[in-house]
């Protein structure tokens, strides 16, 4: 009977480490393919979005993100809620990239992260202001995970809807006082 306690006390534990770990940071999970409804990005995807990513990051001396599933499902619900607004940190502690283009089966993952990326000429070393760009070069980001989801009121006016994509970064970048560092041009 001891034994059997013993055992019962040990997968609880392991049970509470998991949901614990899940809870406390974005930790790494293993990729899924997409469902039929878009749910979770697939491998196809994924590499899409480190490749554009990285592209950039490469150009300003930030090393490459890994792409992590909590990050991604945290995207993934901001996306299905079809409202272009950030988060604000209800997500968690992350840092957050949105952009949207309609038609959604004309804007895709790459015009998004350019959408970012044409935000460097605006940034100023001397006089740094969070943005778009600063957050997907930032040098102390590690991770990313994103999100699409079609939403029809975004652009009510353009039939198909727009593509509504949503980047969340850990640790999260735009932090003042840290400019220098984390961003280079």
């Amino acid at each position: 009977m001891a034994r059997i306690q013993a055992l019962l006390l040990s997968l609880l534990c392991l049970i509470f480490v998991q949901v614990s770990g899940v809870l406390a940071s974005p930790a790494q999970t293993p990729l899924l393919r997409t469902s039929s409804n878009g749910s979770r990005a697939s491998n196809e995807d994924v590499k899409s979005y480190l490749s554009a990513h990285n592209t950039v990051r490469a150009k300003h001396g930030a090393v490459a993100l890994k792409w992590n599933n909590n990050l991604a499902a945290a995207a993934q619900k901001w996306a299905d809620k079809c409202v272009f607004k950030h988060s604000d940190g209800t997500l968690g502690k992350f840092g957050e990239n949105l952009a949207a283009g309609a038609p959604a089966s004309t804007y895709h993952i790459a015009n998004a992260v350019q959408s970012w990326a044409n935000e460097a000429p605006q940034y100023n070393p001397k006089h740094p202001v969070p943005s778009h760009f600063t957050q997907m070069v930032w040098k102390a980001t590690t991770e990313v995970g994103c999100a699409v989801k079609t939403c029809s009121n975004i652009f009510p006016q353009i039939p198909g809807g727009a593509a509504f994509y949503v980047c969340e970064y850990f640790p999260q970048g735009n932090v003042i006082g840290h400019f220098p560092q984390n961003v280079e041009v």
